[in-house]
This record gives structure tokens, C-alpha cells and sequence, in this order.
């Protein structure tokens, strides 16, 4: 039996939908600290060649997974200093990620236009938006898993649909994705999105291990060869940081960011515009009566839970971490839509669930208008003619679904909502990120502007945190030096000093009184503004000039970079 029927149609919609929510515009988000991190890796594996023991910034980096540094690295050697390239390998892992959720969805489900739909609903999550936008561990991870648990139910379940089902083929592919998921961010992934995926199948959806256990022995052993070479290299040349690589890899589990348990309480609104349905799949008693789709539905809702306690047993908790639970929670989603779909609920409280799920997505689409003429137009960051082109389509989308609404005509919703997301990804999201921007953001890798300050080594006060997002905008390696030590001080000079404070307050005066100074200035890398929970202050810094005092002359304070530069 065929079971994807029609399938090069719906992938095609997939990859276009997938093309406007990762590919368009994927520069305009500003850079965050892990994004740093992995192109400040890759910037050195590349410069160096030494792709066995990476570094960062110059230090052995070898605690993390390497698999995102040496893609980066790749892309870094073709296209240096491209964050719009790196940003396509993020694009590109996300997209595949659609097509392996999607393939999951059709196990799952077999009745048509559902997994599409639940495809749609994954698509439209900001976490997932977000996650492939940027270089990031997790993309990797959760992409991989995905392709290990789609090609896991093709090994257990093929056999109801073809007559030749190809376990070893499957099991071979479900090892390597799943070495290929260690190797990009670590156990975290496998312990909240896979973990909770077998405990739903063992009780819902009991596979048929008849003649599984050898190909699944297959499966651990390819996963194992996939990702435990690195570990073994790692034991065998540098044994003596494999202590700190197993700490960082059980940090999540012993120390980190401690939160309490219910950290995660407001799970279900970073559904985003589909958050009152996701609140609603809650109600289990009400829906298994109703829903067509029974089996995915309870399934995916076990998934949720599942998911949602071993996260909150973690000590170290992130929203960052909500990701695994969009592909279940999406399609639960998808299945009380499929249940408006099919047909307009009798009961009092479907039509009310409905009718405030439609009016909640329309009365956020009108507002859009009101926000970009607040925000954008007035901030001249859109022009006016793109403006009023973007509200009347706008309204035109936040009529159809009013409409619809009144209709009772669930999937006429859902196309607005698809709308509405890829107008926005194509139209807006090259000014979004504008919208938050520190108007005082002064990036420290204008220095590099001066051919005279090009050519002098750069050192930070090494008694205070470097950000990577300093590294990372300077395009070369910030070095620790002591400022106490004076002999290390005397024997890095000439050099560019970064400090926190002024130099009055972090030169003792005994170095002082030896060296001539030159302020460059503050540099404020911070994209976001100060009213910005996120801003860090570690961000601002003093950056001069330190060389040894000439006898002959006094060196006045000088501004080496004009204040207004941007």
C-alpha cells in the first residue's frame, strides 16, 4: 500500500513554507552568545587547520560537541565572515527537520491533509522560526532526532505498508542519525525529545518486535561508532580534560541556571497564535470522544506531558529548551483543527472554543497595522508606500479569517494564518529586528577601521568575563593579561587594552606611571536597548591605547574612532 500519496505536492508546499520562514531575510536577527561561540570556533579551526582540538578564541575548546563548530568552520573557509551563509546550513538542517516531522505525522496519522497540517502548525511556532535562523547546537540535535525516530517507526512499522519493508536500511539510518545527534549537542535532546517519544509508543502504540532486536542492535552500535570515536580520540590525546568535557555534558542535571520546577507554567503560550488550542488539547476526557484522529492525538499529548516533566526535573532550566515540545504539541494541535475540518462542533463549549481561537488570531492580525505605523513607519524603518501595501494586506488577511471564523470554516483560518506568516517573513522581518535595537550600539570591531590599532594585539583585563560576542565582532582573539602583573603588562605592550572601568580604575598606578595611553573609546556591543532584559553589561567596554612612555612627548586622551561611527 501507498502511504504517501500526493507527496511531492505537499513536500513542495513544505519547502516553500520552509524557504520563507528560515531563508528570507535570515541576517536580520542580531547575533546571540551561542551563535558567538560556534563562529568564533569556526573562525579558528578554519585559520589553524586543527580541526581534532578546536579552540575558541584561542583556548582549547573541546567540552562541546564539535560537529556545529566544523560545519561552521566549513562555510567559514567559502564564505569568511558570512553570517548570512552560516545562517543557511541552520536553514537548510530546520527545513529537513519539517520533512522528517512531517514524514512522523504520516505514521502517525494516514488521513489526508493531516500531516500537512500539523507540518503547518510546526512551522508557524516561534521557537522553530527561531531555531532555524540561527547557528545554534540544538538544531543539529533536534533535527537529527527527528530523523532517528522518523526512520525508527519506518523500522517498526513499515511492515503494515510495504510488502518489503527494509528494516536493516532503517535501522542503519535511525544509528547514524542518532550519532550524528550526540555529535552535535550532546544527551540534553535525546533525554527530553526522545525519551518521551518511546515512552508514549511502548504504552500507546506498542511496536511488533519480531525480527527487530538485531537490526535495532545495529542501530546502537552504528550510533555508538557514530559519536563515541570523538569521546575515544578525546580519552586517548587529552585525557586530562575528559573530567571537565563530562562535567559540561551533566551540567544540566547538576548545576547551570537553577530554576524551580515550574519554571515552565506558560508552556503552552509559546504555541503563539495557536496558544488556546494548545491550552485546550488539555482537556483529554473532552476531545478523545470527539476527535477522528484519536491515536495521534492521545499520543502526542502523552508526548507533551512526558516531555514536560523531565524537563522540569532538570535542575537547569531555559525557554530555549520548550523547542521539543512543538513537534507533539504541534500535532495535537493539528488534530483538534482536523476535528473543526471534518465538521462544525454541536456542543456549546466546541463552538465557543472555536469562535475565541478565530477572534483571538483576527483581533491579532488587526493589530498589526497599528503596531508597524508605531514602530516601523514611524521610526522610518519601513517606508511609507511598503507600509500601507503591508496594512491593506494585512486587514485583507484579518477579514478572511473573520470571515471564515463566522463560517465555521477551520481550514479558511488556517490558510490566513499561513498567510500571514509568510507576508511577514518576506516583507518584514529584514526591519524586525530594528525594532529592538540599542540606539547607543557602538560595535568594538570599528578599531578595526584604524590600520594603526589593526596591526596591535588586543587583551582584556583577565579578572573580568569576556563575552564571545566581543570576539566575535573584533574578528580576532581577545587575550587574558593581568593587569596586576606587571612584567606581563610592560612585555604586552604596544596593545589595545579592553576594560570595564577606565583605565585610572584598572591600571595600578605603578603601570600608570610607566605607559602612555590613548583612549579609543566605549563600545557598546549590545544590540539590544537598556530597558532590555537581556542587556549585559559586560558588553560595554573601554577600549585604548597602551605603549610605552615616550621621554620626548606627552599623549594627550584622544577619541581614535568618532563617537557617531555605527
Amino acid at each position: 500500500m501507498e502511504l504517501f500519496r500526493k507527496i511531492r505536492t505537499e513536500t513542495l508546499l513544505i519547502i516553500v513554507l520552509c524557504l520563507a520562514a528560515f531563508f528570507v531575510n535570515n541576517s536580520a536577527l542580531s547575533t546571540d552568545g551561542e551563535e558567538a561561540k560556534i563562529v568564533v570556533t569556526a573562525r579558528d579551526i578554519a585559520n589553524t587547520g586543527n580541526w581534532m582540538s578546536p579552540t575558541m578564541n584561542g583556548a582549547p575548546c573541546l567540552s562541546t560537541p564539535p560537529l556545529a563548530a566544523w560545519v561552521a568552520a566549513c562555510v567559514e573557509r567559502v564564505y569568511p565572515d558570512n553570517i548570512s551563509a552560516q545562517r543557511c546550513v541552520s536553514a537548510l538542517l530546520a527545513t529537513i527537520c519539517c520533512l522528517f516531522f512531517f514524514g512522523v505525522a504520516r505514521y502517525m496519522e494516514r488521513r489526508r491533509g493531516f500531516a500537512e497540517l500539523a507540518t503547518m502548525v510546526f512551522l508557524t511556532c516561534y521557537h522553530v522560526i527561531y531555531m532555524g535562523r540561527m547557528v545554534s547546537h540544538d538544531v543539529y540535535s533536534i533535527t537529527f532526532i527527528m530523523g532517528a525516530i522518523y526512520y525508527l517507526m519506518r523500522l517498526f512499522y513499515d511492515r503494515r505498508y510495504y510488502a518489503n519493508p527494509h528494516k536493516w536500511r532503517w535501522a542503519l539510518l535511525a544509528g547514524l542519525m542518532f550519532g550524528l545527534s550526540f555529535l552535535g549537542n550532546g544527551i540534553v535532546t535525546f533525554y527530553a525529545l526522545f525519551l518521551p517519544f518511546i515512552v508514549t509508543t511502548m504504552v500507546l502504540k506498542r511496536p511488533d518486535m519480531k525480527g527487530r532486536l538485531w537490526p535495532l542492535l545495529l542501530t546502537t552500535v552504528v550510533a555508538f561508532l557514530t559519536f563515541g570515536w570523538w569521546y575515544a580520540w578525546l580519552f586517548t590525546h587529552h585525557s586530562e580534560v575528559t573530567s571537565e568535557v563530562l562535567k559540561s555534558q551533566l551540567a544540566p542535571w547538576i548545576t547551570g541556571h537553577v530554576r524551580p520546577w515550574y519554571y515552565y507554567w506558560r508552556f503552552f503560550a509559546e504555541m503563539g497564535v495557536w496558544s488556546i488550542l494548545a491550552l485546550a488539547a488539555f482537556f483529554v476526557p473532552y476531545w478523545r470522544k470527539r476527535v477522528s484522529t484519536k491515536r495521534p492525538y492521545l499520543m502526542s499529548m502523552l508526548w507533551v506531558v512526558v516531555a514536560l516533566v523531565l524537563l522540569s526535573i532538570m535542575p537547569e532550566k531555559s525557554m530555549d529548551d520548550l523547542v521539543v515540545l512543538m513537534p507533539p504539541f504541534a500535532m495535537a494541535v493539528a488534530s483538534l483543527i482536523y476535528y473543526y475540518i471534518e465538521g462544525r462542533p454541536t456542543d456549546t463549549w466546541g463552538k465557543m472554543l472555536f469562535q475565541t481561537n478565530g477572534f483571538f488570531i483576527a483581533l491579532f492580525i488587526f493589530a498589526l497595522p497599528i503596531l508597524i505605523h508605531v514602530f516601523m513607519t514611524n521610526h522610518r524603518l519601513i517606508d511609507m508606500g511598503t507600509a500601507i501595501c503591508v496594512n491593506v494586506l494585512f486587514i485583507g488577511i484579518g477579514i478572511y479569517v473573520v470571515v471564515s471564523t463566522k463560517r465555521k470554516e477551520m481550514k479558511s483560518v488556517v490558510k490566513g494564518v499561513m498567510l500571514l506568516f509568510f507576508a511577514t517573513e518576506c516583507l518584514l522581518f529584514s526591519s524586525i529586528d530594528e525594532l529592538v535595537t540599542n540606539s547607543q550600539h557602538r560595535s568594538i570591531g570599528l578599531v578595526n577601521t584604524d590600520k594603526l590599532l589593526q596591526e596591535l594585539p588586543i587583551y582584556h583585563n583577565a579578572d573580568e568575563s569576556l563575552r564571545m560576542e566581543l570576539v566575535y565582532e573584533a574578528k580576532r582573539h581577545i587575550h587574558d593579561l593581568d593587569l596586576k602583573d606587571k612584567e606581563a603588562v610592560m612585555k604586552a605592550l604596544p596593545c589595545l587594552l579592553v576594560t570595564q572601568n577606565s583605565l585610572n580604575d584598572e591600571l595600578p598606578m605603578s603601570i600608570l606611571n610607566e605607559v602612555d595611553t590613548m583612549r579609543v573609546g566605549v563600545f557598546d556591543d549590545n544590540r539590544l536597548p537598556r530597558s532590555n532584559s537581556h542587556y549585559r553589561q559586560e558588553l560595554v567596554n573601554h577600549v585604548s591605547v597602551l605603549r610605552l612612555k615616550a621621554k620626548e612627548m606627552e599623549q594627550d586622551d584622544v577619541e581614535a574612532v568618532p563617537s557617531n561611527s555605527q
